[in-house]
């Protein structure tokens, strides 16, 4: 008609169709046991990777602050000391890149490599 509102593919159809559909389908079958197990790996492949880049920018902060205190040194009266915290700096940096490689084995790295930054 001229002037009208156009009719919509899903006006055709009566509101309460689609929940009854939704309600007449088996939990327990094969397509449904198989788009969960979907749904699973997906989820822990996306937890994995949200893991690695927090545990990536754990390690560039953490590498940050021991430069910042490395640079210190030449200036400080207490080198000894800041010797050791920055070995303590990096023993957690080491920490949280062996917590990166146990992550990743047994995956393919190049489907997480974009989550662990070069910084």
């Amino acid at each position: 008609g001229s002037g009208g509102f156009r009719k919509r593919k899903h006006d055709n159809f009566p509101h309460g169709q689609r929940r009854e559909e939704k309600e007449n389908v088996n939990p327990s079958s094969a397509l449904m046991m198989s788009f969960k197990s979907f749904q699973l790996e997906l989820d822990t492949r996306h937890d994995k990777y949200e893991r690695l880049v927090k545990v990536s920018r754990d390690i560039t902060i953490e590498s940050k602050r021991t430069i910042f205190l490395l640079h210190r040194f030449t200036s400080a009266p207490n080198k000894e000391e800041i010797l050791n915290e920055s070995e303590v700096k990096l023993d957690a940096v080491r920490r949280k890149i062996k917590q990166v490689a146990q992550e990743l084995v047994g995956e393919d790295m190049y489907q997480f490599h974009r989550a662990i930054s070069p910084g």
